[in-house]
């Protein structure tokens, strides 16, 4: 990712961290080491102000970042105020968005008759905001069982077309959820040995798009990949942190954790957890950076599923809400108002479809069919729907072209 990104997430997780808990003398040298120990893992300081490596000492990165510092805190305290941290904090976006190529039609169908993967209500699926498309893992069903095999798939969100990547190797089958590490700009998944209950987690493996390579990595301590956390520059995996250039698993000290059904609002910069027990549900709310957690006041839908399924749940950044979605209903929370609300109903002769992942180039919701292949977006903000490849005749074109 661009070097500007990661080194202004990082200030403002150091000025975050430094300036907590309110008013407080603010000491600009120790902020200053404190960042400059933090530099990015891939690239120098220099991309901050457009330059190109140039081989900066870290001493002159922190000379001039504390005569801006000192300049600005000499500018607060002049008019009597004090640097103080605003809460809730908002984070950061993640990357800025991929824009579309002019010429392309993201709001028309692709192609009926283009191959395409047999993506299931499972499938894992992750999307590559430095590229702008889709990474999905499917799976070839031709032959016997015991001989079902992985495939790499992308969906660029633009023309609305699926295209079979033939990697270098593909990862074994059994993967789990995808989660897009915007720092290292990878797709990170882990390998089941076993599904069973508790599963049996194997390794690590990761997905450049641009090189279009598969490396596989150590053994996962868990099997419950979550969410990028924009500020930490970690993928947050329930009790653990994963920090995937140096394969490094940090446990997380939190009781009560269980993140089953959960997404990181970034509005609020909050975990928003769903859990439920027959008619009764709760929504709490986990801070990150403190470990502290509550229990949002309104009343929290049930979202049923079958036996052994839980509901979807993505963050939809353009509406600032999390939806979760259930085989008869879905529902949108607003963390900022501690409100809920009831998107879509239906009755128990059919089962609405759930979003499986967040567009952010056209900001909006993708649903994948699983039984032909088509796709379907939903637009939050506006509640509009939108066919972005129509479901073929009979079967999903054949995997193996």
């Amino acid at each position: 990712m661009a070097e500007t990104d990661v080194f202004e997430r990082r200030l403002r997780a150091a000025l975050v961290r430094h300036t907590d808990g309110g008013p407080a003398d603010f000491n600009a040298m120790a902020f200053a080491r404190s960042v400059a120990a933090k530099e990015p893992r891939r690239h120098g300081l220099g991309a901050v102000l457009g330059w190109r490596q140039a081989g900066v000492p870290r001493t002159a990165w922190v000379l001039l970042l504390l005569a801006v510092l000192t300049a600005a805190t000499v500018g607060v305290l002049a008019v009597g105020a004090q640097l103080q941290r605003k809460v809730p904090a908002v984070v950061p976006p993640a990357l800025p968005a991929y824009v579309c190529p002019p010429g392309t039609t993201p709001d028309e169908p692709g192609p009926v008759d283009q191959a395409r993967p047999l993506v299931y209500g499972q499938s894992p699926m992750a999307f590559d905001r430095r590229a702008g498309k889709l990474v999905a893992l499917a799976a070839n069903t031709e032959g016997a069982q015991e001989a079902w095999t992985i495939e790499t798939w992308t969906l660029d969100v633009c023309t609305n077309t699926w295209t079979r990547m033939h990697p270098n190797r593909e990862p074994p089958a059994l993967m789990g959820t995808l989660v897009y590490d915007v720092d290292s700009d990878l797709t990170i998944g882990v390998h089941y040995e076993d599904w069973v209950d508790p599963p049996v987690t194997g390794n690590v493996w990761t997905y450049d798009l641009e090189a279009n390579t598969w490396a596989e990595h150590g053994v996962a301590a868990t099997d419950g990949l979550r969410f990028f956390d924009p500020v930490s520059g970690l993928v947050f995996a329930g009790g653990w942190n994963y920090d995937v250039e140096p394969d490094v698993w940090t446990s997380i000290a939190w009781e009560g954790l269980d993140c089953g059904v959960c997404a990181l609002d970034t509005s609020i910069d909050r975990i928003i957890e769903y859990s439920s027990d027959g008619d009764l549900a709760e929504t709490r709310l986990l801070d990150l950076r403190t470990r502290a957690s509550s229990r949002s006041g309104a009343e929290t839908p049930v979202f049923s599923m079958g036996w052994w399924a839980l509901p979807a749940i993505v963050y939809d950044e353009a509406a600032q809400r999390t939806v979760i979605a259930g085989d008869f209903q879905w529902g949108a929370y607003d963390a900022t108002a501690d409100r809920w609300e009831i998107l879509y109903v239906r009755d128990p002769s059919g089962m609405l479809p759930k979003p499986r992942v967040y567009d952010p180039v056209n900001r909006r919701l993708l649903m994948f069919d699983s039984g032909i292949g088509d796709i379907v977006a939903f637009d939050l903000v506006t509640r509009e729907w939108t066919v972005l490849l129509e479901a073929s005749e009979g079967e999903p074109a054949s995997s193996s072209r």
